[in-house]
């Protein structure tokens, strides 16, 4: 029997239905069973809900520790560096806004603030497109370069220390398997 906090009640799998405060969390039984996979309850089976929590929580608390050790060891933030990047990245080290706030996942003011900011510092221009007066391009500087070729060392580091060591052989295959799976589900709603 596991326990659980205020006041809501957990059985064994097999030892009937799993509650939560009075809402059912899933039937028990096998995959194919009501409540399960596809079928009325809170949660899924399982397995399936012990791997999003640790995927959820795990990919949290990795985030949170690489832009704290970003910002203290390089002065930069996640999303700052991953900008940087996209522009490294890009021809001629220019994308247009639209698409950088696709790739970013930003809103459009969010994106308009953050490259304001980054403006402000020296390491990005943002020049109108000459085919399109309504939309602009947003242009790596050298300084930007230095600071993300600086960055991009302390940011190799982090992922080496924080997730490259819990890797095992295979592992990074297929977690990447799965995030390419995840990202086209939702590239297709």
């Amino acid at each position: 029997m596991t326990s659980s906090s205020a006041g809501s009640e957990a059985t064994e799998p097999g030892a009937g239905a799993r509650r939560l405060g009075g809402l059912s969390l899933g039937a028990p039984g096998p995959p194919d069973a009501p409540g399960r996979s596809g079928h009325p309850g809170l949660l899924a089976e399982t397995a399936v809900l012990d791997a999003w929590r640790a995927y959820f929580e795990t990919g949290q608390r990795l985030t949170t520790r690489i832009e704290e050790e970003l910002k203290k060891q390089a002065g930069l933030t996640l999303s700052d560096f991953n900008l940087l990047l996209l522009l490294v990245e890009a021809p001629e080290r220019r994308l247009r806004m639209n698409v950088l706030a696709q790739r970013l996942v930003f809103s459009a003011p969010r994106l308009t603030y953050r490259v304001q900011v980054l403006e402000d510092r020296g390491w990005v221009v943002k020049r109108p497109c000459p085919d399109d007066g309504r939309a602009h391009h947003v242009e790596l500087t050298d300084d930007g370069l230095r600071v993300y070729l600086r960055a991009g060392s302390v940011q190799r580091g982090l992922i080496a220390r924080f997730f490259e060591q819990a890797l095992g052989p295979g592992d990074a295959e297929a977690l990447h398997r799965i995030s390419t799976a995840l990202a086209s589900g939702l590239d297709e709603e």
